[in-house]
C-alpha cells in the first residue's frame, strides 16, 4: 500500500501517466495496474482521465492530502528505527529515581556530554513502577532504579551499579532522632510507610525481610496518600509519625521536619541497577553505560 501511495502522488504531481512512468523508470502499464489495485482497495475512482492527462477526483484530492502526511510520518519513523537498529541514535531517554541522580547519573552524563555534545538527553523523573512500564512500552532507553529488576531481567539488560547501606527517615521530634546510628531492632514499635507495588515493586517485602532478619519482628505499615514524589512522601509520612527505611543515596534530599539516621545493621543493604533495552546499543548509550560502570561501588 505504501508504494502504491507513493506512485499515486507522483502521478498527481506529473499530471500524466506517461511522465510519471518516465520519472519512475517503469512502464505505463505497470503504473496503470498499481492504480487500478489502489482504486479497488479504496472502493472507488481517485483519478479522472482528461485530454491533458489525468487529474484527481474529489476522493483523489483527499487521498493526496492525507497520503502526503502519512508518508512523511512513515519515512520519519522508519529512519529513526533504522538508526536505532544500527545503534546510531543521537537521542537518549533516561528514566531515573531522583534520589540517585546526583551521585551516579550526574557524573556519567557529564562524561557523555564531553564525548557526544550533540546528543539530546531527555530526563524523566519516574517511580520504579513507572520505569518498568516505560521500558516495556519503549518510551525510555535506560532506567536507573532500585526496585523491580526481578520483573525486568528476562526482557532487558540489567547491571548492578552499586550496593549501599540503609538510613531510617524519622520525624524531627522522634525520640531516636538524635542517635548517630539506629538498629532495626529499635524500630519494633514503629509504623512504617507502605509503598504500593505499582510505585515501588518489592519495597514492602524488603522492609519485612529487614525487620525479620535484623529485628525479629514483623513491621506495621501505614499508607500515605497525596504524595507526588519521594521527597513529598517522606515529609507527609513524618507528619503522620511514620518512618521509612531507604537507601543511603536519598540522604542528599533536603526535607523539612525530617531527620535521616544511618542504620547500624551493615547487611541491611540496597542494590541500585541500571536497566536498558535489548538490541544493538548506540554509541552514546555505550559511553553512558561505561561511565556508569566506572562509578560502580
Amino acid at each position: 500500500m505504501i508504494e502504491k501511495l507513493r506512485l499515486f502522488l507522483v502521478v498527481i504531481e506529473e499530471g500524466s501517466l506517461r511522465r510519471a512512468a518516465q520519472r519512475l523508470r517503469i512502464s505505463q502499464s505497470a503504473i496503470t495496474r498499481q492504480l487500478q489495485m489502489l482504486e479497488h482497495d479504496l472502493g472507488g475512482r481517485i483519478l479522472e482521465r482528461t485530454s491533458a492527462g489525468v487529474s484527481p477526483t474529489s476522493g483523489g484530492h483527499a487521498l493526496a492530502k492525507k497520503a502526503g502526511l502519512l508518508l512523511k510520518d512513515y519515512d520519519s519513523t522508519m529512519a529513526e528505527v533504522r538508526r536505532l537498529v544500527r545503534g546510531e541514535s543521537e537521542r537518549l531517554r533516561i528514566g531515573y529515581v531522583a534520589s540517585a541522580v546526583e551521585e551516579y547519573l550526574g557524573p556519567a552524563l557529564a562524561s557523555l556530554r564531553r564525548t557526544h555534545p550533540k546528543v539530546k538527553v531527555k530526563m524523566l523523573d519516574m517511580t520504579p513502577g513507572e520505569q518498568i512500564t516505560a521500558l516495556r512500552e519503549g518510551e525510555i532507553d535506560l532506567a536507573l532504579t532500585n526496585h523491580g529488576t526481578d520483573l525486568l531481567s528476562r526482557d532487558f539488560y540489567v547491571r548492578k551499579l552499586a550496593t549501599v547501606p540503609s538510613v531510617v527517615v524519622l520525624p524531627l521530634d522522634h525520640a531516636l532522632a538524635s542517635q548517630k546510628q539506629i538498629s532495626i531492632s529499635q524500630l519494633k514499635k514503629e509504623t512504617f510507610v507502605n509503598a504500593p507495588d505499582a510505585i515501588a515493586p518489592g519495597y514492602n517485602q524488603k522492609i519485612i525481610q529487614f525487620c525479620r532478619k535484623f529485628g525479629k519482628f514483623r513491621p506495621r505499615f501505614v499508607s500515605v496518600s497525596g504524595a507526588t514524589s519521594l521527597a513529598e512522601g517522606l515529609t507527609l509520612a513524618a507528619n503522620d509519625d511514620a518512618i521509612s527505611l531507604n537507601p543511603v543515596f536519598i540522604s542528599h534530599l533536603k526535607l523539612p521536619n525530617v531527620v535521616m539516621v544511618p542504620i547500624a545493621d551493615k547487611e541491611a543493604t540496597w542494590d541500585l541497577f541500571v536497566v536498558w533495552q535489548r538490541g544493538k546499543v548506540s554509541r552514546p548509550l555505550r559511553v553512558l553505560l561505561d561511565a556508569l560502570a566506572a562509578t560502580k561501588l
